[in-house]
């Protein structure tokens, strides 16, 4: 299968999600499948694409099975979800304060 631009930038943002979930850096994940951190993050800013071997390591330092390294439809709404959240802060005082509260428990902000 050859991967286009946009599959390439698609696959890309669903690793980092996965990645950032488990609190890893792109040196750790290089580091874990043995490649070098730039071209970790050459995959990452959607420039490349892993070869297979790869691709199977990633899966098992990021702990999900291989198919949801490719399940990335839900990133075509970002700026839809993005806006909706926006708004929602905007208007509702009570979500604001939990959502705040939430992040912050997280570590997030």
């Amino acid at each position: 299968m050859v991967f286009n631009e946009n599959m390439k930038k698609m696959f890309g943002k669903r690793l980092r999600e996965l990645r950032t979930a488990k609190m890893l850096t792109q040196e750790t994940v290089a580091e874990l499948i043995n490649i070098k951190p730039e071209n970790y993050s050459r995959i990452e800013n959607g420039l490349s694409f892993p070869k297979p071997e790869n691709i199977m390591k990633i899966s098992k330092v990021l702990g999900v099975e291989v198919a949801e390294l490719f399940q990335f439809s839900h990133l075509n709404d970002y700026d839809k979800i993005l806006q909706t959240i926006i708004e929602k802060l905007k208007n509702d005082k009570d979500t604001t304060v939990i959502t705040y509260k939430f992040l912050k428990s997280l570590g997030k902000i």
